[in-house]
């Protein structure tokens, strides 16, 4: 990947099955800031799970509150014969092209790349 190149996209090619076993893997291989929030099925009982980044290293007291630096969210949406990643979900045509590269980045390497491999699925970046 060259410095200039943004991951405009990522999915993972995979049957029934083997969505629901991805979606539960990244729900359970959260790591590096990532979280899992929650899940929901659309009207054809497919499932969306979101997770949302924050950076607990930045953390900022002010009024003897805490606040952590959120980065934002995506949401791996299961669709027929891949699940989707999407940044800010249904918002995500207004984001940052940056900021949805950095999230998409930070997602594949700390959490789907891991369990596509572990599972034997494959993971398709686009640009």
């Amino acid at each position: 990947m060259t410095t200039t190149s943004k991951i405009s996209s990522l999915e993972a090619q995979c049957n029934e099955n083997q969505a629901r076993a991805l979606l539960e893997g990244l729900k359970s291989s959260c790591r590096n800031g990532w979280h899992f929030e929650t899940y929901r099925f659309d009207d054809a009982g497919l499932m969306t799970y979101k997770f949302f980044l924050i950076d607990l290293s930045e953390q900022l007291e002010q009024d003897e509150k805490k606040f952590v630096r959120y980065h934002g969210w995506l949401e791996a949406v299961e669709q027929e014969g891949v699940v989707a990643i999407k940044p800010a979900g249904s918002l995500e045509h207004m984001l940052d092209s940056d900021v949805k590269h950095f999230l998409l980045q930070r997602f594949a390497e700390d959490v789907m790349k891991p369990v596509c491999t572990r599972l034997n699925i494959l993971m398709r970046v686009g640009y």
